[in-house]
């Protein structure tokens, strides 16, 4: 790890495993270092299992540290840090981050960030915390959603982004599968994706990651369906897909539809958070009312023809690399940083409120 300087950009998160928020942040520092922005992460624990996202942030010499190393507590480490270095900007992702971002603000005045990424209503303990987070939404300088359903639910004025890839590098590929990617939890309803399984029994199913409903899946299972457990490199699943299904509840805006299109593998989506406006359907994707409707949109996907099905990649591609890459993102955040390569003229138009 490089020696920490001032006017860096500071990502703040808590992490456990790789999921949604953890590529989110990946993408978001390696697109501000191809902006030439001095970027460093900083997660609110050290847990005895190293977060997966350690590994992804070496492997691309991404400077990160600990707020809770030498027995200090996140918050007072966070303000100790804050006052030192003078950072540009703190930008904290999910409810743990955030809140210690809007707390240090408070005592430092520093500049802060926060991003909304959860479109569910949580429950339990966490309920509390979201709740929390949420209404104290106005300490920030800024708050972010990745789409207009979370925006409903802050009190305060928020700046809607799209969710994004580094598009540079993503090759046009794809495969035979028909996928679901994804966390096994209620909000995003897999057991649709299971009874797709049982309704084309002669087609292969494969279902890539992991969750609490794990066991109650593969109880209800058919043999054409695959549980592949939790991916730590994706890139190596991409290419094997054909169709991925997203059956959800609830979203903002998932990181994995836009990962799947701009390599041009097809989509087939429930319409909720913001996937109705990636996916305009039958143009780029497919989009259904609920879960329920998956099987007869996979039956009209699998009729298509080869040169309709080949539209479908190329559209979905396209829509990526003009609306969701890092590189039409990326100055767009700076903006609101007031780190800006626009004049302010410009920057009024790039917000939605």
């Amino acid at each position: 790890m490089s020696r920490i300087s001032s006017n860096e950009i500071w990502l703040v998160m808590d992490s456990r495993q790789f999921g949604g928020i953890e590529t989110h942040l990946l993408q978001l520092a390696l697109g501000l270092v191809k902006h030439q922005q001095k970027v460093r992460v900083w997660l609110t624990h050290r847990y005895a299992v190293p977060s997966p996202l350690i590994a992804k942030l070496e492997s691309h010499d991404i400077d990160y540290g600990y707020l809770n190393d030498n027995h200090s507590q996140p918050l007072f480490q966070l303000i100790k840090l804050v006052k030192q270095y003078q950072p540009q900007v703190v930008h904290c992702h999910g409810y743990k981050a955030s809140l210690i971002g809007k707390l240090a603000r408070c005592v430092t005045g520093m500049r802060q960030v926060s991003t909304y990424h959860a479109g569910e209503t949580p429950t339990g303990r966490v309920k509390l915390y979201d709740f929390l987070d949420r209404y104290t939404a106005w300490l920030s300088t800024a708050s972010i959603v990745v789409s207009q359903a979370i925006a409903s639910k802050l009190p305060c004025q928020t700046h809607h982004f799209n969710n994004f890839i580094d598009t540079s590098e993503v090759a046009f590929q794809h495969g035979s599968q028909i996928a679901y990617v994804g966390r096994l939890s209620s909000e995003k309803a897999p057991h649709h994706f299971v009874q797709l399984a049982h309704d084309f029994p002669e087609h292969d199913f494969h279902l890539y990651g992991d969750g609490p409903l794990s066991d109650k899946l593969k109880q209800s299972s058919s043999p054409n369906l695959t549980f592949h457990g939790h991916q730590k490199e994706m890139a190596q699943v991409w290419p094997n897909i054909d169709v991925l299904i997203i059956s959800s509840e609830f979203e903002g805006l998932p990181l994995v539809a836009i990962e799947a299109m701009a390599r041009g593998i097809n989509v087939i989506s429930t319409a909720v958070g913001d996937i109705p406006n990636l996916i305009d359907s039958p143009f780029n994707g497919l989009l259904v009312k609920d879960g329920t409707q998956l099987k007869r949109a996979l039956k009209e996907y699998l009729a298509f023809s080869p040169s309709s099905i080949m539209a479908l990649r190329v559209n979905a591609a396209n829509t990526i690399a003009r609306h969701y890459s890092s590189t039409h993102v990326i100055p767009n955040m700076l903006s609101l940083y007031a780190i800006s390569p626009f004049s302010d003229s410009q920057t009024d138009s790039q917000f939605e409120n």
